[in-house]
């Protein structure tokens, strides 16, 4: 069977650090076993004894068994370097279908499989979002006998739509903020659409033609950044939201999420109750070094979107709602950024620090949209479809 295989270039160049990762992926995350791994490493591994005390069988799910976490969550079979005991003594073969895919994911759809990376690993972070080249893509034709296509369907919308993500994103000398404000102008009201194909095509047609001729950067220009909000949601969501959603064994997650949390209130924390001076500090590290650094690197928050577009399938899924989602983690990525920012210069790992541990949290289940409901309604009198618009001016 043909299969047509998507490789971005990210992907190319990622390799596991192994040992000198900052946020193994041994800790924190449910360790699935299959059972052709489950049979090897109770019955035939140098660990069978242990094996059959550490992985257990979950009856009644679509998992085989589970490896026990210790009890920070912790893998049994990672050493005291940080090294794999498994992978040590067997080789990479004989690690479970988890172990070997990590941080990799394969989607297929129709005769494609799309080969990606997930932002909760620190060196898939690093691929994806300090290589200028990354989101090069090629494909590669295969002819798999095994291979099974998966149904998919393109919406009539998706070319056309993309097309316009992309070039919204590549204007030159335009503010990423503007850009991303005229970007979700034309998918809210391209949404509402969506289901017209005549009545998409003439708003199409009108938010290009708005873009172009500069309607949607003058709406831009003349919205108000609601800067004294920012600090309210920065640290209630960067707290409460992460805090609850990881909890128990996944103690070693937190605390990296939590080091990101001590940092805001550490800054914002200077200004007290005084919604003024949380604004002059969040604008001095907004305009002073995140500016200097973003400016040198342009591509780290381009490859983030092009990779959110096509990690998310984007807009197969939804054009306004996913663009949502995606502006409301920019917002809380540059928010944290900009709060560091304040007080010293931005270096690359500071950046892989503050995606990777959110998108963690992100990956053990936290969801952040109760806690943006509850803000807007005790804080703020806005649409809250409007919101992720009105968050992304800081100046």
């Amino acid at each position: 069977m043909r299969q047509i295989e998507v490789i971005p270039q990210f992907v190319e160049k990622f390799s596991c650090i192994a040992d000198q990762c900052e946020d193994h992926c041994c800790h924190g995350w449910n360790i699935n076993i299959d059972k052709p791994t489950y049979r090897f490493m109770t019955e035939k591994s140098k660990f069978k004894d242990k094996a059959k005390a550490m992985i257990t069988k979950t009856p009644k799910t679509k998992v085989f068994a589970q490896i026990k976490l210790d009890a920070k969550g912790v893998c049994p079979f990672r050493d005291s370097k940080g090294l794999c005991d498994v992978h040590k003594a067997h080789g990479h073969s004989r690690l479970s279908n988890t172990c070997k895919t990590y941080p990799r994911t394969d989607t297929t759809r129709g005769q494609r499989v799309e080969r990606s990376l997930t932002l909760s690993c620190p060196e898939a972070a690093r691929q994806v979002l300090l290589n200028p080249s990354a989101m090069m893509f090629s494909e590669k034709v295969n002819f798999e006998p095994s291979f099974k296509p998966a149904a998919y369907r393109y919406p009539y919308y998706y070319e056309t739509v993309r097309q316009l993500y992309i070039d919204v994103l590549l204007m030159e000398g335009v503010a990423l903020e503007a850009k991303l404000f005229m970007l979700g102008m034309s998918l809210k009201m391209l949404d509402a659409k969506k289901d017209d194909q005549e009545g998409f095509q003439g708003t199409l047609t009108y938010c290009i033609e708005s873009i172009v001729n500069g309607e949607f950067l003058a709406m831009y220009e003349c919205s108000g950044s609601m800067l004294d909000m920012h600090a309210i949601f920065l640290t209630r969501l960067y707290n409460v939201q992460f805090a609850l959603g990881i909890t128990g064994k996944h103690e070693l997650v937190l605390e990296r999420i939590k080091q990101i949390y001590d940092q805001l209130v550490d800054t914002l924390g200077q200004a007290g109750d005084d919604l003024a001076q949380q604004k002059t500090i969040l604008l001095q590290g907004f305009n002073g070094h995140y500016q200097e650094y973003v400016t040198e690197n342009p591509h780290v928050w381009l490859n983030y979107f092009l990779y959110g577009m096509y990690q998310q399938d984007f807009p197969s899924k939804g054009l306004y709602s996913v663009f949502t989602e995606q502006v409301i983690d920019f917002f809380l990525l540059r928010g944290a950024l900009t709060a560091i920012a304040s007080s010293r210069a931005l270096v690359d790992n500071d950046v892989i620090h503050v995606v990777q541990s959110y998108h963690r949290a992100r990956s053990h289940g936290v969801k952040i949209s109760m806690g943006i409901k509850h803000i807007v309604d005790k804080y703020l009198q806005v649409d809250e479809a409007m919101l992720p618009l009105l968050l992304l001016k800081v100046a």
